[in-house]
C-alpha cells in the first residue's frame, strides 16, 4: 500500500502511502526505497524524500513504532517532508518524526515541495 517514484535530477524519492500497513509492510517499503535510491545512483542519506499521506489512515501503534525506528535509521533522508490535509494524521507524523530539524510536516503538497527543494530549515505546520 505504497508507491515509490524518483526524480534523479533532485535526488528525490516520492512516497505515497495508502491504507493500513503492517510492520512487514514498513520493512518492505524501506527495502524498496533503498533500492530506488541506489537505482538513482545516490548514496543513502544524500537523498531528499517527500511523503504523501493524504490517503493514509492513522496507523496502529505497532506500525507507527516501526516507522519511528526506520525514520531515524542510518539510511534516513537528508531532508524529509510529509503532507496531509488531516490534522490527526499530521499529529501522528510529528510523533513518528520526533524532534528532528530536517523533517517538516505540511498540510499541502506545494508547501512541502517548496520547503524540501529550497533547503530551508525549521519545522512547519
Amino acid at each position: 500500500m505504497f508507491e515509490i517514484s524518483t526524480e534523479p535530477q533532485h535526488k528525490l524519492v516520492r512516497l505515497r502511502l495508502t491504507g493500513m500497513l503492517t510492520r512487514d509492510g514498513v520493512a518492505d517499503l524501506y527495502r524498496q526505497e533503498h533500492a530506488a535510491i541506489a537505482a538513482m545512483g545516490c548514496r543513502l542519506g544524500d537523498h531528499l524524500c517527500i511523503v504523501d499521506l493524504t490517503d493514509c489512515p492513522l496507523q496502529i501503534q505497532d506500525v507507527a513504532s516501526a516507522f519511528q525506528s526506520e525514520i531515524g535509521s542510518e539510511g534516513k533522508a537528508r531532508r524529509l517532508a510529509m503532507y496531509t490535509g488531516r490534522a490527526l494524521a499530521r499529529m501522528q507524523a510529528r510523533r513518528i518524526a520526533g524532534a528532528r530539524d530536517d523533517v517538516a510536516i505540511f498540510e499541502h503538497r506545494e508547501e512541502a515541495e517548496a520547503w524540501l527543494l529550497a533547503g530551508g530549515d525549521g519545522q512547519a505546520g
